[in-house]
């Protein structure tokens, strides 16, 4: 559905049959002053009729605003003329099947097609207006997800299935869904930001020595220890004079003891959103 406005009348054009005719069945039984023929209904103002027009006018703005990003703003259309009109389908829109795996603390689609890839493009949009992360590489489209904010844009994204160039299949399994959703609620709580964070503190030299953030996770902090101690490792410098394999050895030691100190900090974290 899509809505514009002047300064003198409100438009609404579906593609819907159905809620045209209900929406045009709603005109002709509440409005007395109206025009209209197959595929569109215009009603006038009329001053008598301002209770039944503010009740048509915030229906169609939960109607708008449950199928779009944007707000609609109705506070003048009281007195506008109202215009509805039907759009019919000259061609059939490309039906999409996207993949969609929940990995950490991303949603990824996998674009596995120019279509995909189009629509990917499409949505990213409305991710940059509610300031949601995200990724996009040819292969995927990676949103992060972090609050309830980014799950409820998430949730609109998945439950959604047309759009006006596409028709979307969205291929995930439900209880991944639901213990991901799951496990960021509890990774955004105050119990578990307050808790975790004190204990990254105490550890912060170990993120430092595997040169890491404190909010990274375990996969970067894994990664970074396998590159660090490929470099240092003392099979590496056994040709080298002694001063050097000396210090080469400590540096070893040390991103070995970082590593070992940091696998129970995220250990408990896996356990705490398990407990939940």
């Amino acid at each position: 559905m899509k809505v514009t406005q002047t300064l003198e009348s409100l438009s609404i054009l579906t593609e819907n049959d159905k809620l045209f005719c209900e929406l045009r069945d709603m005109i002709s039984k509440n409005f007395t002053k109206i025009l209209s023929n197959k595929n569109k209904i215009i009603s006038f103002y009329e001053e008598s009729e301002i209770p039944q027009r503010k009740c048509f006018l915030k229906f169609i703005k939960k109607l708008y605003e449950k199928q779009s990003e944007d707000k609609l703003d109705i506070r003048f259309a009281n007195y506008k003329t109202i215009k509805l009109g039907f759009i019919q389908k000259n061609t059939l829109t490309p039906v999409i099947s996207l993949n969609v795996n929940f990995v950490k603390n991303e949603a990824k689609f996998e674009l596995k097609d120019a279509l995909c890839r189009d629509f990917a493009n499409y949505i990213s949009e409305s991710l940059v207006k509610s300031n949601v992360a995200f990724s996009k590489n040819d292969d995927f489209l990676n949103i992060t997800i972090s609050n309830d904010n980014d799950i409820y844009t998430l949730n609109k994204l998945l439950y959604k299935r047309s759009y006006p160039k596409f028709s979307v299949n969205f291929i995930y399994d439900e209880k991944d869904y639901k213990a991901f959703k799951q496990g960021i609620k509890i990774k955004s709580s105050s119990k578990f930001i307050s808790r975790f964070s004190v204990l990254a503190n105490l550890l912060e030299e170990n993120f430092e020595i595997l040169g890491c953030k404190k909010d990274d996770d375990f996969e970067t902090i894994r990664q970074s220890y396998l590159s660090l101690a490929n470099i240092y490792h003392p099979d590496r410098h056994a040709n080298k004079n002694l001063l050097i394999q000396e210090e080469y050895a400590k540096k070893f030691k040390n991103i070995q003891s970082a590593y070992e100190s940091l696998k129970p900090y995220f250990k408990n974290q896996e356990n705490f959103v398990m407990v939940g």
